[in-house]
């Protein structure tokens, strides 16, 4: 039972990443968008300091709800610029994926940022 888990485990990670290199290829070829942009970028780490700042300046005055509201704006932003450059399907499917890039960015400036220091 423990390899059945192990093995479903791995090819539901094979199977997400699959999805995510099928949506990238299909955006491309068809749409001739990236959906891992530099502006997708830049909107999801403004995102996630928003986020960071409604956590951090938590003061009880409705600063939360605007910073809030600030990251959901942009991952509307970022989902209506993907809609309109390609299709419904690769919008939604790729906001996860590109939350993953935003991630993966963010660490890849703290190890050269650590490694600079």
């Amino acid at each position: 039972m423990t390899a059945l888990i192990i093995i479903g485990i791995i090819l539901g990670i094979l199977a997400f990443l699959w999805l995510g290199y099928f949506l990238w290829s299909t955006a491309r070829e068809k749409y001739d968008h990236n959906i891992f942009g530099i502006g997708v970028i830049i909107r999801g780490i403004a995102s996630l300091f928003c986020l960071t700042f409604a956590v951090m300046i938590n003061t009880g005055d409705g600063s939360l709800i605007v910073w809030i509201l600030a990251a959901g704006i942009l991952w509307l932003w970022t989902f209506f610029a993907t809609w309109t450059r390609s299709n419904i399907f690769i919008a939604l499917f790729s906001l996860i994926y590109q939350l993953f890039a935003v991630f993966f960015v963010l660490k890849a400036f703290d190890s050269v940022k650590r490694r600079l220091s």
